[in-house]
């Protein structure tokens, strides 16, 4: 399938949810028959229903889920008796396949990839070597992202410092390489726009980690996932790019995600996360559709400036997913889902 075959068949399923056409106008408006917040009111025998998956169907996905992460950590904690070159591509291996599997008791039953375009085709003007991946960009959908991902990819994370000592957790993402940072290094949203190193800021480690795995500095260390985004929406529309992931300069795996509504939406948009949890345990199938663009490889005047390199990125993955542009940001998020906290009258 090529991409404007693609291109034609998400144009139809666009906007669509549970048969109907579906109008939204913002990225944060739920799309599924649960409505704001979650809270819209259900029939009867919709009720029964989630009552009976929450007695009979989410004790079996919240032990599968578990049981799949437990099951890693053994393997992350075997996996150090090993050298680090043999340690690195059999983790990853086996964590992919612990994802998927995690990904089917949480109920996705088809976790499709498709592949768009010719990655080799892409020419630059640079000779020599070309450098490797440095990180995979993707849109923001769910907190069922980071798996979807894992399955695929197996890539590592940016990380807070604390999650390194964290039981489990720690363990898990140590094996992924992930890039642990203070809170307190954060770098400012106007810097980053002006592409500024920020000394031991998130910007610059991240800059430097990308760049050591691009010129193969960085041995057995794994692409980093980023979301340029910065928070989710409702899988329709494409957020403005925070410039984070383009500072290095360096070739990026852009991915769209793209989850179907099947009662309800994976996406986790202005839900809080208890209640989104419950109802995507009371559904038992979802499905999500992931499409990896050739591979971009700036040229020197987008590596010089990261400003230009995020919005020509973000032009290419509007071109091939369909998904509609919008100019809002996160403060327009918090505006947005504190009055519906206002409306319905509850606290996140």
């Amino acid at each position: 399938m090529n991409i404007e075959e693609e291109k034609k068949r998400k144009k139809n399923e666009a906007m669509v949810s549970n048969g109907a056409a579906v109008l939204v106008s913002n990225p944060w408006e739920r799309t599924d028959r649960y409505g704001e917040c979650g809270l819209a009111p259900q029939p009867w025998y919709e009720m029964v229903r989630m009552f009976l998956c929450l007695i009979f169907i989410a004790p079996i996905k919240i032990f599968g889920s578990v049981a799949c992460l437990l099951s890693f950590f053994l393997v992350t904690k075997v996996a150090w008796a090993f050298p680090k070159s043999v340690r690195s591509d059999w983790v990853a291996a086996l964590g992919k396949i612990h994802c998927r599997i995690c990904l089917l008791f949480i109920g996705f039953i088809r976790v499709r990839w498709v592949h768009l375009g010719d990655s080799t085709s892409r020419e630059t003007k640079d000779t020599g070597m070309m450098p490797q991946v440095a990180g995979i960009v993707s849109n923001h959908c769910s907190w069922c992202d980071i798996l979807v991902h894992m399955s695929h990819f197996f890539p590592s994370f940016v990380a807070r410092s604390k999650t390194e000592h964290m039981k489990i957790v720690g363990s898990i993402s140590k094996s992924m390489g992930c890039l642990y940072v203070e809170r307190s290094k954060t770098a400012t949203d106007d810097a980053m726009k002006k592409g500024q190193n920020q000394g031991n800021g998130v910007a610059a480690l991240v800059k430097q980690r990308m760049q050591g795995i691009a010129h193969g500095r960085g041995e057995h260390e794994r692409p980093l996932l980023l979301f340029p985004e910065g928070t989710p929406t409702n899988g329709h529309f494409l957020l403005p790019f925070r410039t984070g992931a383009f500072l290095a300069g360096e070739p990026l795996q852009p991915v769209i995600v793209q989850y179907e509504t099947r009662g309800v939406s994976p996406c986790w948009e202005s839900v809080v996360a208890h209640r989104h949890i419950i109802l995507m345990l009371c559904n038992v199938f979802h499905s999500v559709t992931c499409y990896t663009l050739p591979v971009y490889y700036p040229t020197e005047k987008e590596r010089q400036d990261p400003v230009l390199y995020a919005a020509n990125v973000r032009k290419e993955m509007l071109k091939a997913s369909g998904l509609r542009p919008s100019h809002e940001t996160y403060p327009d998020k918090v505006t947005y889902t504190t009055a519906l906290k206002l409306k319905h009258g509850y606290h996140a």
